[in-house]
C-alpha cells in the first residue's frame, strides 16, 4: 500500500488572492541593536513574572539576548543601557499559538528532517537516493515550515507593535499543511529566528475545491484515515526490512509516510483544526483510533463540549479571531441562529474552558489586523476570563505546550529576553506597547497608522475624513501557483464604493465602505456554480493598497496601484 497524493487546484485562497481592494499600512524597516555582549536594564516598573510574584519596582537585566537578573533589588550594571520603566509594566513576550507568519508560498521541495534540536524522522526514512515527483502543496505532510521562511525587516512590524514577539507559524492549504516551526518575530535571517522545528503536523478537514481528491468531508477522513493506515503499514514494513535484510525485497521509499513515522509513533503532535461540535469529536475519535498527540486548533464551539474536552485531556488552541457580521449585510435577520450564537459566545468561550479545566492557549486565527490579538483578548477577559488567566494563555501556556517553556514564557534568570514594556495593564484598551525586546534586542515599535482607531496599536481617536478609493487598480495576488493580475474598479460617494472586480473567474460586483484609510468591501464570487463569499479591509495608502481578505475561513494577501487616468 502507498499514500495516494493527487493534484489539486485550491480555488478559496487563490479566489482570495484575487479579490483585492484594501490594504494594510506599508512595512518600515525594523531598526535593531545588535551590539555583541550588549547589556539593558530596564528599571523602576511593575515587572510581571507571570510564574511568580509581580514585583512593584523591579528591574530586569538583559545580556547576551537572555534575561541575565530580575528582582526588586537587582543592581544595575555599568555597562547596561537603562530603560526608566517608571510607571509602565514589564511583561514577557506574547506567543500566537497558531500562525502563518514569515511563510512565503509553499515550494514542492520539502525536506523530511527535523531542525532545531527538534525530533527528527528515523533513519528508515532518509534512505532515499532518488527525488519522486513533488507532491501537490495542501496533502504533503513532509512540508516543512522552516523551509518556506521569507522574513524582511519588516515583515513582523505589526506583530511587535501589539506585543507579539513569537509566534507557531505552519501554511494554510489543505488538509496536511507541513510541519510547524516556533520562530521568534525579530529581523535576523529566518534560521536565526528558529526557536524548534518542527513542532507540529498541521491537519485541517477543508475539502478539495475544484474537483480535486477529497471533495468532501467524509471523504477528507476517509483520506486521512488511509494515510494513517498506509502510514503504520510502512513502518512495519521497513522494521521488518531493517532488521533482516537478507532475502526481502527492499521496501520502496515515499516522504509522505516517512513525514508520518513521528506522528503515529507519539514523538509530533497533531493540530487539529476543528471549530464545530462535530469536527471537534471527529477529530477526537480520529487522534484516539491511532494513538495521535493532538491540539484542537480554532475551537470556536469548543466552549459547547468543554466538559467532553477535560475529559478527554485535550488541548485547545483558540482563534480570537471572533466571528464578524458580513460587511453591508442587507437582510441582518436572514442571518441563522446557529451563526448569530457563535458570534455572541465567541468571546465566552475562553471563560467557560478555564472554568472546566481544559487547557488552553491563544492565537490570532489570521486576524487581518494584530492590533486585535490583544483588543480580543480583553473582551474574553471582559465575559468572566480571569486576568491572570489571559495573561498566562498569551505567554507560559503556548510555551508549555510547546515544550519550550524553559525558554520562553515568563520573565526568569536564564529566559530568553523576549519582553515587551506596556503604558499600563495589557487588557486596558487605552494601553500602548511602548518598548519591545526580541532576543534581547530592543525593536522600534513603529507609529500607528495616522488613521487607525484609537488606542492599542491605532491612531489618534476621533473621525478623519475617508480616503479616496474611486479609479481602477491593478492588483497583483500572490498565490501558490504564481502572481495573479486582476482589476479592480470602484466609485465612491461618500463613504460608500461600489464597482466590480474582474478576475480569471469572471467579474463580479463589489461594495464596501471606506473609514478614514481603513476600507471594507465585499462580493460573492460564483466559480462551477459555487457561490463564494469574501470579504476583505485594510488601508489605502494614496495610490497604492496591500493586504489581506478572507474567504471561508482563509485569507490572503495582495498588493496593488491605482491606475493613472489618461
Amino acid at each position: 500500500m502507498k499514500m495516494q497524493i493527487r493534484s489539486h487546484f485550491r480555488l478559496t485562497l487563490f479566489l482570495a488572492l484575487v479579490s483585492a481592494l484594501t490594504a494594510l499600512p506599508l512595512a518600515r524597516r525594523a531598526e535593531t541593536r545588535t551590539i555583541e555582549g550588549e547589556a539593558w536594564a530596564i528599571k523602576g516598573g511593575t515587572v510581571v513574572t507571570v510564574t511568580g510574584a509581580t514585583i512593584p519596582k523591579g528591574v530586569v537585566v538583559i545580556r547576551n539576548g537572555l534575561i541575565e537578573a530580575v528582582g526588586a533589588d537587582v543592581p544595575v550594571p555599568a555597562d547596561a543601557r537603562v530603560i526608566d520603566a517608571t510607571g509602565l509594566t514589564v511583561y514577557p513576550g506574547l506567543i500566537d499559538a497558531n500562525t502563518n507568519l514569515g511563510l512565503a508560498a509553499p515550494t514542492p521541495a520539502a525536506s523530511a528532517g527535523g531542525r532545531g534540536g527538534a525530533p527528527a524522522v528515523p533513519a528508515l526514512a532518509l534512505t532515499t537516493a532518488a527525488a519522486p515527483a513533488a507532491p501537490p502543496a495542501g496533502l504533503s505532510p513532509e512540508l516543512m515550515a522552516a523551509d518556506q521562511l521569507k522574513v524582511t525587516p519588516e515583515t513582523f512590524d505589526a506583530q511587535r507593535a501589539a506585543g507579539i514577539t513569537t509566534a507557531l507559524s505552519a501554511p494554510r492549504e489543505g488538509i496536511y499543511q507541513g510541519q510547524s516551526v516556533l520562530i521568534n518575530l525579530g529581523s535576523d535571517a529566518p534560521e536565526k529566528l528558529i526557536l524548534k522545528s518542527p513542532v507540529t503536523l498541521n491537519v485541517a478537514f477543508s475539502p478539495t475545491r475544484g474537483g480535486g481528491y477529497p471533495a468532501s468531508l467524509m471523504g477528507v477522513f476517509a483520506f486521512l484515515r488511509q494515510s494513517l493506515l498506509d502510514a503504520q503499514w510502512y513502518r512495519e514494513v521497513w522494521t521488518r526490512y531493517n532488521k533482516e535484510k537478507r532475502g526481502l525485497q527492499r521496501p520502496e521509499v515515499d516522504k509522505s509516510l516517512a513525514a508520518l513515522q513521528p506522528v503515529i509513533n507519539g514523538e509530533m503532535p497533531v493540530m487539529l483544526t476543528a471549530n464545530t461540535v462535530r469536527e471537534i469529536k471527529r477529530a477526537i475519535g480520529l487522534a484516539e483510533e491511532f494513538k495521535l498527540r493532538y491540539f484542537i486548533s480554532g475551537g470556536l464551539q469548543s466552549y459547547q463540549i468543554a466538559d467532553l474536552l477535560k475529559e478527554k485531556n485535550a488541548t485547545v488552541l483558540l482563534s480570537l479571531n471572533y466571528p464578524q457580521r458580513p460587511a453591508n449585510l442587507e437582510d441582518p435577520e436572514s442571518e441563522a441562529l446557529r451563526v448569530l450564537r457563535d458570534r455572541a459566545e465567541a468571546p465566552k468561550a475562553a471563560a467557560t474552558l478555564h472554568k472546566a479545566g481544559v487547557r488552553f492557549a491563544f492565537q490570532s486565527g489570521y486576524l487581518s489586523r494584530p492590533s486585535d490579538f490583544i483588543a480580543n483578548a480583553a473582551k474574553a477577559v471582559e465575559a468572566g476570563l480571569p486576568k491572570d488567566a489571559a495573561l498566562r494563555a498569551l505567554t507560559i501556556w503556548p510555551a508549555e505546550i510547546f515544550g519550550v517553556s524553559e525558554q520562553l514564557g515568563s520573565i526568569e534568570k536564564g529566559k530568553i529576553a523576549n519582553l515587551i514594556v506596556t503604558s499600563g495593564d495589557l487588557f486596558d484598551r487605552r494601553t500602548q506597547v511602548k518598548y519591545v525586546f526580541i532576543d534581547g534586542r530592543q525593536y522600534e515599535v513603529k507609529a500607528p497608522a495616522p488613521n487607525g482607531p484609537a488606542g492599542r496599536g491605532g491612531g489618534r481617536p476621533g473621525a478623519a475624513a475617508a480616503a479616496s478609493a474611486a479609479g481602477e487598480w491593478a492588483i497583483t495576488a500572490q498565490s501558490p501557483n504564481g502572481p495573479v493580475q486582476v482589476t479592480l474598479s470602484v466609485s465612491q460617494e461618500g463613504s460608500a464604493i461600489n464597482g466590480s472586480i474582474t478576475t480569471p473567474f469572471g467579474t463580479f460586483p463589489v461594495s464596501g465602505r471606506v473609514s478614514g484609510s481603513e476600507v471594507t468591501f465585499s462580493f460573492t464570487a460564483k466559480v462551477q456554480d459555487q457561490e463564494m463569499p469574501v470579504t476583505a479591509k485594510g488601508t489605502i495608502d494614496g495610490n497604492s493598497i496591500k493586504g489581506t481578505m478572507s474567504v471561508m475561513g482563509q485569507e490572503a494577501e495582495f498588493s496593488g496601484t491605482r491606475t493613472p487616468k489618461q
